[in-house]
């Protein structure tokens, strides 16, 4: 015959290329707007991508899923991967000062002055005698309070230290 035996595909693997890309375009719908604005794919993708995330249906979802992924098979598959993997590489590595300001709280609660000195030291901003003070105040409450009026003052004071002015 004249069709060549790479060319003949059996029905499941048609079935789970389809699913692949299917998968692909639920990660693309992840991605924010603006991340979305930064990737290379058509018109037509961005768009059903953009309005896909509005759908919250089950049914309506998956065949919104099943719509993008034949809009996808006209696509470079490897470049939407690779800027896939490049934008979840900005998001880890994003600067999240709230959980950077926690961190500082629990190593000031050490009670090591290493800490304290390396702290005042990266923020020069910070008064001492407040630090202390509030250090002193968070270690006399109960443990298991979490969200003490203390803990959240020196929460902010670490935070508006670290916001760039």
């Amino acid at each position: 015959m004249g069709i060549m035996e790479d060319e003949i595909k059996s029905r499941t693997k048609k079935k789970k290329e389809a699913e692949e890309l299917q998968r692909l375009g639920l990660e693309l719908n992840k991605l924010s707007v603006p991340q979305l604005e930064r990737i290379e794919i058509p018109e037509d993708l961005r768009a059903a991508l953009i309005e896909g995330k509005s759908i919250t249906a089950n049914n309506a979802s998956r065949r919104y899923r099943q719509f993008i992924g034949a809009l996808m098979r006209d696509v470079n598959i490897e470049s939407i991967r690779l800027a896939l993997l490049q934008s979840k590489n900005e998001i880890s590595v994003k600067f999240d000062p709230v959980k950077e300001a926690r961190m500082w709280i629990e190593r000031l609660l050490t009670g090591d002055l290493v800490e304290m000195e390396t702290l005042l030291c990266e923020f020069p901003g910070i008064e001492r005698q407040m630090l202390n003070q509030l250090v002193r105040n968070i270690k006399k409450e109960k443990p298991g309070t979490k969200t003490s009026k203390s803990r959240r003052a020196l929460e902010q004071l670490i935070i508006t230290q670290m916001s760039p002015k």
